[in-house]
């Protein structure tokens, strides 16, 4: 039988406690069982089973780990419910930042997108968005953790190898002041915890989809 996971996101859940409570009690209504990290070291997963994440690391770590299981975003899920109770924004104008990690996974940028429409928000994209992204903060300019790299190691040693490029840290700041300059809109919709990182060490607020999500459900 096909189990169906949650798989929250350790930082997802720590920056955002209460929209995440909200979501994981929406899911165990789904039947759900709700997991705490993909860095387990042990196998909480059989193949098959249906993995659903809201973390664009998690997705990273679980396609290496988890080849043979089911893994959707939280969007697309929540998509496919009739009855979710999205809250009416009225137009209200809102910039995606896509994200670097997501750049070959268009089912999660698009619904992204869908999720917003369905909030009645005006989508205001960036220049570089979907495939063309290279954003994601300032992870890319950090060493990964290293259990990321143990548990990950075809994925990470690809990163280390063609992607990071280390900066100090005013560096990073000034990367990401210079980054935020690109916003023409207050409200900036983010699904990763690097870009949002950035985009507050850039002097902005971005808004986390989870929290969006979770407003129909507190």
């Amino acid at each position: 039988m096909n189990m169906l996971h949650y798989l929250p996101g350790c930082d997802v859940k720590k920056n955002h406690p209460q929209a995440l409570l909200a979501i994981e009690k929406y899911m165990q209504e789904k039947g759900a069982i709700i997991d705490q990290c993909c860095r387990n070291k042990d196998k909480f997963l059989e193949d098959n089973d249906i993995i659903v994440h809201n973390c664009t690391l998690c997705h990273l770590v679980l396609e290496e780990t988890y080849p043979h299981t089911q893994i959707m975003s939280l969007y697309e899920y929540i998509l496919k419910d009739e009855h979710f109770p999205w809250v009416d924004h009225h137009g209200e104008s809102i910039t995606i930042q896509d994200c670097w990690r997501t750049r070959k996974n268009i089912a999660l940028q698009t619904a992204i997108r869908q999720c917003l429409k369905k909030m009645n928000y005006t989508i205001v994209e960036m220049e570089e968005n979907y495939d063309k992204t290279k954003y994601c903060g300032v992870w890319l300019n950090n060493p990964p953790a290293k259990d990321c790299v143990e548990i990950a190691p075809k994925t990470f040693h690809d990163i280390i190898e063609n992607h990071l490029h280390l900066l100090s840290q005013e560096e990073q700041v000034q990367q990401m002041q210079q980054w935020c300059q690109h916003y023409t809109t207050q409200q900036i919709a983010v699904y990763c915890n690097g870009c949002e990182k950035g985009i507050k060490l850039g002097g902005k607020q971005p808004i986390h989809m989870v929290e969006l999500l979770a407003e129909g459900l507190i």
